[in-house]
């Protein structure tokens, strides 16, 4: 899974590959701990935050495309908030 985040704390941007083990390092103050928290908070919590879309494209029994969309509820009013 790729990650990108960006404008948080001291990270102005940051991208990287989650493995079976993944490990950040780095210099002190550099916003490893930003980019830690962030995934964490992200994967912890998203489904009470965001709607996610999705379109699929399958060709010759092949996903030929995967469009995912997280779409903030935040800004949606509550009656267009959808439950699962």
């Amino acid at each position: 899974m790729k990650v990108e985040i960006g404008n948080l704390g001291v990270l102005r941007r940051a991208e990287f590959s989650l493995g079976d083990l993944t490990i950040i390092c780095g210099r002190n103050n550099t916003g490893k701990t930003y980019a830690t928290y962030a995934l964490y908070g992200f994967l912890n919590g998203w489904q009470e935050h965001v709607e996610l879309a999705e379109t699929i494209r399958i060709a010759d029994g092949k996903i030929e495309e995967l469009d995912l969309r997280l779409v903030s509820r935040r800004w949606l009013p509550a009656a267009q908030h959808r439950t699962a």
